[in-house]
């Protein structure tokens, strides 16, 4: 994500309290449901203020939705650059993401589940936003897998996007269901399923 709507002036021109509870009623409603179930009278009501003052700080629930998912990337970004600024070939840099992708969802519960409901949506009103944060996802990867391929890591017969497909999907059900003591050894072994494949490696023949 990035680069989505941002509120008004007004909004900046809070004082920081005031601006924080806005975000935290935010954050909880959001978290608590997708965009097309959540309310902006819940959110103003937690926050203390008139749903008319909120209109003056954002131009509607998209663009305090898209706000607030922003401010959850913004928070998941300083976890998983780690990943690749550590380095090392594309299944230890992917094992890195994915455990620093857990740490952001256990330090950060509300902002994961924000993201994933962000994710999940099929409100008419987000698939614009949706589509581009698709793109530049698979786009991301794409260079990373390309470079992997190159370098021999990779089977280049694959289909890059095939790739990402598996690798996403099979990264959320890691983050969402796995507690800290499974999951590092666990992610290994998944790693090394999606690794070697499930064809029979020679050594076992």
């Amino acid at each position: 994500m990035g680069g989505g709507d941002v509120p008004k002036q007004t909004f900046f021109n809070l004082e920081l309290e005031r601006r924080q509870a806005i975000i935290k009623a935010a954050v909880e409603e959001f978290a608590q449901l997708p965009f097309e179930q959540a309310s902006l009278t819940k959110i103003v009501e937690k926050c203390g203020i008139a749903k008319g003052s909120m209109y003056q700080y954002f131009e509607d629930k998209r663009d305090l939705y898209l706000y607030v998912v922003d401010l959850a990337y913004e928070q998941k970004r300083d976890y998983v650059r780690k990943a690749f600024e550590k380095g090392g070939d594309i299944f230890s840099v992917l094992e890195e993401y994915y455990l620093e992708s857990y740490s952001f969802a256990r330090d950060h519960p509300l902002f994961h589940q924000v993201a994933n409901k962000f994710w999940d949506s099929k409100a008419e009103a987000l698939q614009s936003e949706l589509e581009k944060g698709r793109l530049s996802r698979s786009h991301d990867f794409a260079q990373f897998l390309d470079d992997a391929m190159t370098q021999g890591k990779v089977n280049k017969a694959l289909d890059p996007e095939a790739v990402f497909f598996v690798y996403h999907a099979v990264g959320k059900e890691l983050v969402d269901h796995f507690d800290q003591g499974q999951s590092a050894q666990f992610l290994k072994k998944v790693l090394d399923v999606l690794r070697l494949g499930l064809t029979t490696r020679r050594e076992e023949v």
